[in-house]
């Protein structure tokens, strides 16, 4: 399991084993794309005002546009595969962050619990806008941790233009020296409103895209703190990026931004009304940095308890609990993940009680 090899092998296992029933969101890329270079009415800088349901960024679409003109299925194949192996390559990437040491035994447990959840993301349902959102948010984290504001703040502008829910991570480009701060701001605020302000200056309607609704699930973490509306109430996705970055920047004020993507992600799903099995890849790959960059275990037992709590209980045929009981899996799964994140330090406490240990076992 240590070999660097691994994580691939184990990819293309759960990837082949999604292949049964793959593909299942492609046509959502598919039919943005085609509508984004459509002169059609209601397509092109239209797109958004009419179609309220496709809630993926500009960037996704442009991104899909090589795979133009190939039938749906052989292009969704090609999709599923780029995004496939994205997943032990930005895992390798992490060995790549200054300071942040990972082992080949890291990387092979990390793979473990990762690759059966991208392969839900990549395959089953080839959402090609988290992955992307997600690849460019690493690149980023690249780029912060080199203090290359421009290039951060492009890649974290592109990260939101691939999916709007990546808005949240904008207070890493806090990670950036105070000096670099009036730099990097200004061009992420253009970066974004280049991919976005064209549509809602050709129809004003786009607005009112992010406020398209969707069923409040059963089993939703929503449902399991309280609200017991039949669909997204419409405070909803503004909460999610309002508590997602200010928590963000906490995390980031506080040393930690290492967890900002873990503490985005949780907070999105937490107060998500849907229940997707695909959130949960990117929520993992996020508390593999808590568990390797910030914890510094040597299991990824964050990343191992959101698996168990997210996913597998969800697949245990006869035995998986009821939707209400899922729920509130789903919630204390996402609020102890906020809690390690956020919480004490327990790092610093550990090496106190060690150090208060060795004191009184040296004191005659």
């Amino acid at each position: 399991m240590d070999a660097a090899w691994f994580p691939w092998v184990w990819m293309a296992i759960w990837a082949a084993a999604q292949v049964g029933h793959s593909l299942v969101s492609w046509h959502f890329v598919a039919t943005g794309a085609a509508l984004l270079r459509s002169d059609n009415a209601g397509a092109g800088l239209h797109l958004y005002a009419t179609h309220p349901q496709l809630q993926i960024g500009p960037l996704t679409f442009l991104a899909a546009e090589p795979l133009n003109g190939l039938p749906a299925w052989l292009s969704g194949s090609v999709a599923a595969l780029v995004i496939a192996a994205t997943g032990p390559a930005m895992l390798a990437s992490l060995s790549h962050l200054p300071h942040l040491s990972m082992t080949d035994r890291q990387r092979g447990l990390a793979a473990g619990v990762l690759m059966p959840v991208w392969a839900e993301l990549a395959v089953h349902y080839t959402h090609l806008d988290d992955a992307l959102a997600l690849v460019l948010l690493m690149a980023g984290m690249h780029a912060l941790a080199r203090r290359w504001p421009i290039p951060a703040a492009l890649l974290l502008a592109a990260s939101a233009d691939a999916k709007p829910w990546a808005l949240a991570f904008v207070p890493l480009l806090l990670v950036l020296p105070r000096d670099r701060w009036h730099r990097a701001v200004p061009v992420w605020l253009a970066a974004v409103a280049a991919a976005w302000l064209p549509f809602v200056l050709a129809d004003p309607q786009t607005l009112h895209a992010g406020g398209f609704s969707i069923p409040n699930v059963a089993s939703s973490s929503l449902r399991a703190l309280g609200v017991t509306a039949a669909a997204t109430p419409s405070w909803d996705r503004p909460l999610q990026l309002l508590v997602g970055g200010v928590l963000g920047a906490v995390a980031v004020i506080r040393g930690r931004w290492l967890v900002v993507p873990a503490v985005v992600l949780a907070v999105r799903m937490l107060l998500d009304p849907a229940a997707y099995p695909y959130y949960t890849a990117g929520l993992v790959l996020a508390t593999v940095l808590v568990d390797v960059g910030w914890r510094q275990t040597r299991w990824p037992w964050v990343s191992i308890a959101v698996v168990v709590g997210l996913y597998a209980v969800r697949n245990l045929g006869p035995f998986t609990p009821t939707d209400a009981v899922l729920g509130w899996l789903r919630a204390a799964t996402l609020l102890g993940a906020l809690a390690i994140a956020l919480g004490p330090d327990w790092r610093k406490q550990a090496g106190r009680l060690r150090i208060a240990a060795r004191a009184v076992a040296v004191v005659p």
